[in-house]
């Protein structure tokens, strides 16, 4: 046993058998220190050791001591040289009358330890009296370093009769299980290598080592030094790891675990590529990185979605190169006959933990797979049992498998039956609310997004989509469901906003007659959308937006009160453009005459210009003449006469090809007015000001440091620390004060990362409620 600070008092313990004694306080938050070094010398260097199989360990000590302890047996006659032996496994052995079964034992006498300085601790020596009548139970008598050749011969008594009993009894006094300890210890670390049939030997010792920390793992100092030691002799095993499951990545790691080191050097040495889970486990155990909260909270999600970005990235794995640090590992000994720290070094093997190229490479996947599963995580922060949801499987991005909820299944399915065979399908908002878990029985915006999240799970869209402009679906309204089409656009493209403005300006007026025909439908397509370069799935949902349009045209009145800012000029452009999409289809009807003039009139132009105006661009060149449209010209049709009778009172037939010509400029102006069209959300107010100073629980001061924060996503940490000075606060104070009521409101941080802080948005209501 080892400790630091003074012996403790001895602990009185039942003789057994009897309930499990108390174990041997000790010291819990650092590793003794060897024993103080009045006159350091340096034993003889131990020769190195023949490989075992593809490792040379080696094993390193510290210059030893010269302790106060009984000292070594002095050098004796060639004819009476000191005897001891290791009892093997499965040999019995008799000392003291007690039969020792099972071996693992050193017995005899003058054996040094391991520095080569005293006897060996471990050592049986059977010469050595033993009180079998007044057997030690408890160990009071036994020392805090205890040595066999030390203890009291009743101390002796009790241990052979722990030894003898099959070495399991779990009220027996721990000094008496690491005396027993000690010896295994011993082997492992400077014999075993030395040995022709060392693998068994070596599968033999670490079983009995687990199968004691298996009965005495409740006592915390004999935990550590067993799982410490199991640690470093992994280094001693050839056996091949990368062909199992990497080491569980932790919450923190100051250190790689010796098996994902030995590995990871496996694969370096025989040139394999290293596997994602082995990739995704070294950046987690490294010192250098960190692993988010999505990377607990969701891990299965994680590694699938690290697998698929780190495979497409380095094909079947990076591989690295061997480097030249050779791969050693650290212990400290729980016997005191080894002074303290051993080093155990495999020089066949290096050390990749040294490398932080890899972990660079590594770092750009896992923040791109943090951030995509942010939402995701956060979502199952605050509903921990609504994985498979539809809120939920709407938040993870593609590429991760999901087991979906027979309600999100149920939603799936209805949006899939509403689509026609033309590939849209209108349908009531309401319907889809229903299938939506809101408890307010209408759509918030977020809800609007994920719903749109949702289907592209299945390669269907909706409009109105708050992600390309649109408003949140209200529940007496209607909306579209269509196919999307390959590959996806997630966000509007240069010019989808200018085709969205003909469409909406375009309905507007061909509904004027109260119905859109095909004609004029085709055209205001060729229009809006075949012009103008837009990917394919940009087009569909054009015209989904347009079959919604349908549903319900935008009146003058709408048009009236987006046009109101414009300037005069930007009003003379957008009657040019009404007049060019009512002319869209090559006619235009006394109905849509009329809607021109009225809308004229609601832009402040002349209405009786609106005949001129189509006239004019029919018939005669003007500065647009020379303009050219890419596409086929169109011909066949003549140009008419203007007719004699009143403005309006006739059809008006227009030459295709002369109206091709306007189409540059009409695109033009579309993407000046594009803006609008946008259908923002309302911003919510500002929060009141006597609400700052209550925000989740916080002080006037921190509560300013709050409102702040949440004005944006992400702070670099010059700025989080220039608000904090701002509002009198220190910063690292600051974030801890926010965090705690953060966890206290919503069980989450407010700030994550350090530089840059990001602000966890999800939260900010719950700490306002």
């Amino acid at each position: 046993m080892r400790a630091s600070g003074p012996k403790p008092p001895p602990v009185r313990q039942q003789p057994w058998p009897g309930p499990p004694p108390a174990p041997l306080p000790r010291p819990a938050t650092q590793r003794p220190a060897p024993l103080p070094r009045p006159a350091p010398q340096r034993p003889a260097q131990r020769p190195q050791q023949k490989a075992r199989h593809s490792s040379t360990p080696q094993v390193v000590r510290p210059p030893a001591p010269a302790p106060a302890r009984r000292p070594a047996p002095a050098p004796q006659p060639s004819e009476a040289r000191p005897a001891y032996q290791w009892v093997s496994h499965g040999q019995d052995t008799v000392v003291a009358g007690t039969t020792l079964l099972g071996g693992l034992l050193y017995v005899g006498t003058g054996m040094p330890d391991a520095a080569g300085i005293g006897t060996e601790p471990a050592l049986i020596d059977p010469t050595l009296p033993v009180d079998l009548r007044n057997p030690d139970w408890s160990g009071e008598s036994m020392g805090y370093w205890p040595s066999y050749a030390d203890i009291s011969p009743q101390a002796r008594s009790a241990y052979l009769a722990w030894l003898a009993g099959g070495r399991a009894n779990p009220n027996a006094c721990i000094g008496y299980v690491f005396l027993y300890f000690y010896g295994l210890e011993r082997r492992l670390l400077t014999e075993l290598p030395d040995l022709d049939d060392a693998d068994a030997e070596f599968a033999t010792l670490v079983g009995e080592v687990r199968r004691l920390l298996g009965i005495y793992r409740n006592n915390r100092s004999f935990r550590g030094y067993a799982e410490g030691l199991l640690d470093a002799v992994a280094l001693l095993d050839p056996t091949v790891r990368y062909d199992r499951a990497a080491p569980r990545v932790p919450e923190w790691s100051h250190e790689l675990p010796v098996e994902l080191k030995v590995g990871l050097a496996q694969l370096a040495v025989d040139g394999r590529p290293v596997p994602a889970d082995w990739a995704l486990s070294w950046y987690g155990h490294h010192p250098d990185a960190h692993l988010r909260t999505p990377a607990a909270r969701c891990p299965d999600e994680f590694l699938e979605l690290f697998s698929e970005r780190y495979r497409a990235k380095f094909g079947d794995g990076m591989v690295v190169k061997p480097n030249k640090t050779r791969l050693s590992v650290g212990y400290y000994a729980a016997s005191r006959g080894f002074y303290g720290h051993v080093t155990l070094e495999n020089t066949k093997l290096p050390d990749l933990g040294k490398l932080t190229g890899p972990i660079t490479k590594l770092r750009d996947i896992v923040d791109g797979v943090t951030g995509d599963l942010d939402a995701y995580s956060r979502y199952l922060g605050r509903n921990p049992d609504g994985a498979g949801s539809p809120a939920a499987i709407a938040l993870l991005p593609e590429g991760v498998t999901h087991q979906p909820s027979p309600e999100t299944d149920a939603l799936w399915s209805w949006a899939a039956q509403s689509i026609g065979d033309d590939g849209r399908g209108v349908t009531s908002a309401q319907e889809l609310i229903s299938r939506w878990p809101t408890k307010t029985g209408k759509l918030a915006k977020a809800d609007a997004v994920a719903v749109a999240q949702l289907l592209e799970h299945r390669g269907l869209g909706i409009e109105p989509d708050v992600r390309f402009g649109g408003n949140t679906p209200a529940p007496t309204s209607s909306v579209v469901l269509f196919r999307r089409a390959d590959p996806r656009a997630s966000a509007p493209g240069t010019d989808y906003a200018a085709a969205l403005a003909i469409i909406n300006l375009g309905m507007l007026v061909a509904a004027a007659d109260g119905t859109v025909s095909e004609p004029e439908r085709l055209a205001l397509r060729e229009l809006a959308i075949d012009d103008l370069d837009l990917s394919e799935d940009e087009r569909l949902r054009l015209d989904a937006h347009a079959a919604l349009v349908l549903t319900k045209p935008p009146t003058p009145a709408v048009l009236r009160r987006r046009l109101e800012s414009l300037p005069s000029s930007r009003k003379a452009a957008v009657g040019r453009l009404l007049t060019t999409i009512a002319a869209a289809d090559g006619q235009v009807t006394p109905d849509e005459i009329r809607t021109l003039e009225r809308l004229f009139t609601t832009l402040g132009l002349d209405p009786g210009e609106v005949y001129g105006t189509l006239h004019a661009a029919a018939t005669s060149a003007d500065e647009l003449t020379s303009t050219r449209i890419p596409g086929a010209s169109r011909s066949g049709r003549t140009i008419p006469a203007p007719p004699s009778g009143p403005a309006g009172s006739a059809t008006l037939a227009l030459d295709p090809e002369r109206l091709a010509r306007t189409r540059a400029d009409s695109v033009r102006v579309a993407a000046e007015l594009a803006e609008i069209f946008a259908e923002d959300e309302p911003a919510p107010p500002p929060p009141p000001a006597a609400e700052a100073t209550a925000v989740g629980g916080l002080d006037p001061a921190h509560a300013r440091l709050f409102h702040r924060l949440v004005e944006q996503d992400t702070w670099s940490r010059a700025e989080f620390d220039a608000l904090a000075a701002e509002t009198g606060l220190l910063p690292d104070g600051a974030l801890e004060v926010l965090n705690e009521a953060a966890y206290d409101r919503a069980g989450e941080p407010l700030c994550e990362g350090a530089d840059p802080i990001e602000i966890n948005q999800d939260i900010v209501k719950d700490m306002l409620g």
